[in-house]
C-alpha cells in the first residue's frame, strides 16, 4: 500500500506540471453574447434572423435545456462578432468547448460544419470539444460576422462557457485541448478496464473458488462500456443509432454496474447472499433493462431515469454501509477487507460529492467528471489489492518450490518418529488388551473339575480381544448352585471394563443372598441397583440370565431362574424328546434390563424341573442374531433344529457341532458381536 501511494502521488505531481506552450494569440471570446430563438426541425438558414431572439442566460450546465426545454426542441442560437486588425485577412476557426447536443453551424448564411445528427433517434455529438473552421473569404473583414447555431435540446442541454474566435493553429491546440480532457482521456481508462477485465476473467476460471474474481472482472467490463460513451463520437466508423447506443452504453450499463459492484463486495467480504436477496436484484435488474430497451423516445426514457436511478443510488449505499459495518465485525479477515473497500472507495465518493457540487451548484461543465477518473482509482486499488495477494500467494509457492526438498525431508522424519511412537503405543496397547483378556479367562471359565450331576461345556469368542461377555458358575465342591451369563451392552475396551465391575456385584450380591432363602428375582433387582450406583455415568447396561439350582431326593433338579432382557434358554426334555424356550408364564410381568437409571424393572420368577439326558443351553444374541451373506439370521429356530439333532451327544460334543453349524452359517460374513454359549447336560 506504502508503495502503491508513493507512484500515485509521482503520477499526480508528474501530471500535474506537464503543459504545452502556446504562443501568444488572440481571441474573440463570445461570452455573454449568446441568444436563443425556437424553432421546428425543418427551419432553414434562410430562416434563422426571423425569430424573436432572447439573451441566453448563463453559460453553465443545462442553460440552453433551461431556456427552451429538454423535450427535443429545436433551437437557434446566435452571436456576433469584429474582426480585430491582427486577425485581419487570416483563416479563423471558432472553438466551442462544450455544445450538446447536435448541431448545425452557419457563418454568414453559409453552411460551416455539424456535429451529430439532428434526430433524436440518431447518433449523438458526443463530449469532444466543436472546431469550426471559418475561411477567409466567408468572413467580413471589417464588418459584423453573423453566427448562427441551430441545436437540438434534449435533456442536459448545454453550451458552455469559453466560446471564442481565433487564428486556425491557437483554435485546433485549444480545441484538443479540451477533447482530450473530456473524451479521449477515457480511452485510456477503457483499455485498463478492459485488460482488467480480461486478466481476472482467466483469473477466474483457473481458479474458481474466487468467486469475486468473476465479479470484479465484469464489473470492469460493464465499466469499460459505461465509459465508452464518452470518446465514441472519437472512433471513426461508429454509426450506432444514438437512441439505441444511449440505451445500452448508459442505462443498461449503468444497471450492470450497481449489480455486479453488489455482488463483488458481498462475495469479496464472505457475507452470505440470501437466495430471496439475489432473486430480487436480479428481477429488478431485469425488469429495469426491459423498461429502458422497451422505452419508445428519449423523453420516455428521462422520465423512467429518475425511478431507476433512485433505486439503484439506494442499493449502492445500502451496500457501501454494509461495507462500513462490516469493519466492526467479529470475523477478523472480514473486518481487515472491509477497511481496505473503505479506503478504495472513499475518493469515489467524494469525486461524487465534487461532481454534484461543481455540475449543478457552480454550473461549471468544463471540468471533467471526477467521478469518473476517482471510479478507475478505486478500480486500481482493487486491482493492486489482488495483485499483492497473488503475490503473496506467488511468494509462498516460490518459497515451497526452493525449500521443497527440505520440508519433505523434514516432515518424513516427523512421520517416521510419529510412526515409531504409534507402534510403540500399539505394543503397549495390544499388551494391555491381551492382559485384559487373560484376565477375563481367568474370571470367565467353566468349572474347574468335573461335577457330580452336570457335564458343563463353555465357549466363550469374543469380537475384539476382550469380550461384553461375562458368565460365572457357582460352585459347592462338585455341586452346582447357580449360572449367570450376562452380556453388556458395545462392544471392545469399554464393553469389557463393565463386564469387570458387573462381575464383581453379581458375584457378590449372589453369595450374599442366595442362602438367606431370597429368590433370584429378587437378588436380580438388588444387581440391578447396585450396578446403576456403581457405574454412575457409565451408559452401558447389562441383559442377562441369573438362575440357582436345587437337588431333589429322586436325583432330579428344580431350577429356578429369572431374564433381565436377555435371550431365552432353550431346554430339551428328554422325556418328550421336545426342545422348549424358557419363558415366564403370561400372568406374571417380566421386563426391564440391568442398569438403565430412571426405568422400572420386574423380574419374574421361573421355575422348571429337570432331569437325567435334559439338556440347558444358555447364550448370548451374538450367536442368533448373526446373518449370513443374505443377510439371514441365524436365529432361534436353527439352534432349536440342532440341539434337537445333538442331544444324545455329551456336552463339550453338543457345544461343538453347535458351533460348527453356526461357524457354516456366517461363512465370510465378518463377525459383529461377541458369541457365549453354555451347555448344561444332566447326568
Amino acid at each position: 500500500m506504502k508503495r502503491f501511494l508513493q507512484s500515485a502521488l509521482l503520477f499526480l505531481i508528474a501530471l500535474f506540471f506537464v503543459s504545452c506552450k502556446r504562443g501568444e494569440s488572440h481571441r474573440i471570446y463570445l461570452d455573454g453574447t449568446f441568444s436563443y430563438a425556437l424553432c421546428d426541425e425543418n427551419s432553414l438558414i434562410d430562416q434563422a434572423d426571423n425569430f424573436d431572439y432572447q439573451p441566453l442566460e448563463g453559460k453553465g450546465f443545462r442553460n440552453i435545456s433551461k431556456a427552451a426545454g429538454s423535450k427535443g426542441s429545436f433551437v437557434w442560437l446566435r452571436t456576433t462578432f469584429r474582426i480585430p486588425g491582427d486577425l485581419h485577412d487570416r483563416d479563423l476557426s471558432m472553438v466551442i468547448p462544450y455544445l450538446h447536443y447536435a448541431c448545425e453551424l452557419y457563418l454568414n448564411g453559409e453552411f460551416i460544419n455539424s456535429y451529430g445528427v439532428m434526430r433524436a433517434s440518431e447518433q449523438d455529438a458526443g463530449y469532444k470539444s466543436q472546431l469550426f473552421d471559418f475561411p477567409e473569404d466567408f468572413l467580413d473583414q471589417n464588418g459584423e460576422n453573423i453566427v448562427h447555431i441551430k441545436v437540438l435540446s434534449l435533456g442536459s442541454a448545454t453550451i458552455s462557457r469559453g466560446v471564442f474566435v481565433g487564428g486556425r493553429d491557437d483554435c485546433k491546440a485549444e480545441s484538443n485541448k479540451h477533447s482530450f480532457w473530456q473524451s479521449r482521456i477515457y480511452i485510456f481508462f477503457e483499455g485498463c478496464l478492459l485488460e482488467v477485465f480480461l486478466i481476472f476473467l482467466m483469473l477466474y476460471f483457473s481458479n474458481r473458488k474466487y468467486r469475486y474474481y468473476l465479479f470484479f472482472s465484469l464489473l470492469n467490463f460493464v465499466s469499460a462500456v459505461f465509459f465508452s460513451s464518452f470518446f465514441a463520437g472519437e472512433l471513426p466508423g461508429v454509426a450506432i443509432p444514438f437512441f439505441l447506443y444511449l440505451k445500452l452504453a448508459r442505462c443498461v450499463a449503468l444497471i450492470l454496474i450497481e449489480v455486479t459492484f453488489t455482488m463483488f463486495v458481498f462475495s469479496f467480504l464472505d457475507i452470505p447472499h440470501r437466495k430471496i436477496e439475489t432473486i430480487s436484484r436480479w428481477l429488478f435488474s431485469v425488469a429495469s433493462i426491459l423498461l429502458i430497451l422497451l422505452a419508445k423516445d428519449y423523453q420516455a426514457l428521462m422520465r423512467l431515469s429518475p425511478f431507476i436511478l433512485a433505486i439503484v443510488s439506494t442499493d449502492v449505499v445500502l451496500t457501501v454501509i454494509m461495507v462500513i459495518a462490516s469493519v466492526f465485525s467479529a470475523v477478523e479477515d472480514r473486518s481487515k477487507k472491509a477497511k481496505f473497500l473503505v479506503i478504495a472507495l472513499t475518493p469515489l465518493l467524494c469525486s461524487f460529492a465534487a461532481d454534484i457540487i461543481i455540475k449543478l451548484v457552480l454550473n461549471n461543465i468544463l471540468i471533467t467528471y471526477f467521478a469518473l477518473p476517482a471510479f478507475i482509482v478505486t478500480i486500481f486499488f482493487i486491482f493492486s489489492y489482488f495483485t499483492m495477494q497473488l503475490r503473496s500467494i506467488s511468494g509462498r509457492v516460490e518459497y515451497l518450490n526452493r525449500s521443497l526438498e527440505d520440508e519433505v525431508e523434514l516432515q518424513t522424519r516427523k512421520l517416521i518418529e510419529a510412526n515409531e511412537k504409534l507402534e510403540q503405543e500399539q505394543e503397549a496397547a495390544q499388551e494391555d488388551m491381551s492382559m485384559a483378556a487373560l484376565v477375563q479367562k481367568k474370571f470367565f471359565h467353566a468349572p474347574n473339575r468335573p461335577l457330580a450331576k452336570w457335564e458343563v461345556a463353555v465357549r466363550y469368542e469374543p469380537l475384539s480381544i476382550v469380550s461384553g461377555d461375562l458368565f460365572n458358575f457357582y460352585v459347592n465342591e462338585d455341586d452346582l448352585d447357580g449360572v449367570s451369563l450376562f452380556d453388556a451392552s458395545g462392544h471392545g475396551v469399554a464393553a469389557s471394563l463393565v463386564t469387570m465391575l458387573a462381575e464383581n456385584i453379581i458375584q457378590n450380591t449372589y453369595h450374599e443372598f442366595c442362602g438367606a432363602g431370597i429368590g433370584v428375582a429378587d437378588i436380580l433387582t438388588k444387581i440391578n441397583d447396585r450396578f446403576i450406583t456403581a457405574k454412575d455415568d457409565i451408559e452401558n447396561y447389562l441383559t442377562g440370565i441369573l438362575l440357582s439350582t436345587k437337588e431333589n431326593p429322586d436325583g432330579s433338579c428344580t431350577v429356578t431362574m429369572a431374564n433381565a432382557g436377555h435371550p431365552s434358554p432353550l431346554l430339551y426334555v428328554a422325556a418328550s424328546g421336545q426342545v422348549e424356550e424358557i419363558l415366564p408364564d403370561v400372568s406374571q410381568p417380566s421386563f426391564g434390563a440391568v442398569g438403565i437409571r430412571g426405568f422400572d424393572v420386574c423380574y419374574a420368577e421361573i421355575e422348571f424341573t429337570m432331569n437325567s439326558g435334559d439338556v440347558l443351553l444358555l447364550f448370548t444374541d451374538g450367536l442368533i442374531e448373526m446373518m449370513d451373506e443374505n443377510h439371514e439370521e441365524f436365529g432361534i429356530s436353527r439352534v432349536m433344529t440342532v440341539l434337537d439333532e445333538i442331544h444324545g451327544m455329551s456336552a463339550p460334543e453338543m457345544l461343538s457341532a453347535l458351533m460348527f453349524a453356526f461357524n457354516a452359517h456366517v461363512y465370510g460374513v465378518p463377525r459383529t458381536d461377541d458369541v457365549s454359549v453354555i451347555v448344561l447336560k444332566r447326568k
